[in-house]
């Protein structure tokens, strides 16, 4: 009901991007998977062709356990891109390469802190090179 609503005022108000965040859904959790699927429906019903895009947030601590939570939630939504959050307290930002060969998933964003201006567009080179610099 209330991601309906969200994209009923959306549509209202002539916005151009809508966020809807499901927070709090495990991968473990079969019934809040089932509801992300029906929320989707939803949100298709209300403006066809919607979602347009569907992001998996990653906590980037979980290192290749992320690949086995991404491939859960695949199975249950289309996910279009990922972002990986925390990578400001981990050196296991490993997973993304794990995630994009298994899944073929492009990440769009990183997250680096928890300020607005810390979620960065990801840039494949330059996380390789922060990787593998010697420096």
């Amino acid at each position: 009901a209330v991601a309906f609503d969200a994209v009923d005022q959306g549509i209202a108000r002539g916005v151009d991007v809508l966020l809807i965040d499901p927070a709090g859904r495990l991968h473990t959790q079969k019934n809040l998977m089932t509801e992300l699927e029906k929320m989707r429906r939803v949100i298709e019903r209300r403006l066809p062709g919607a979602p347009h895009e569907t992001w998996l947030v990653l906590d980037g601590t979980n290192g290749q356990n992320a690949i086995q939570q991404a491939r859960l939630f695949t199975s249950s939504v289309q996910v279009t891109g990922l972002i990986i959050a925390k990578l400001d307290g981990t050196a296991r930002g490993g997973a993304i390469c794990g995630i994009k060969e298994a899944l073929d998933l492009p990440v769009r964003y990183i997250g680096t802190g928890e300020q607005l201006d810390l979620l960065e567009v990801f840039e494949p080179e330059a996380f390789v090179d922060a990787i593998v610099s010697t420096r």
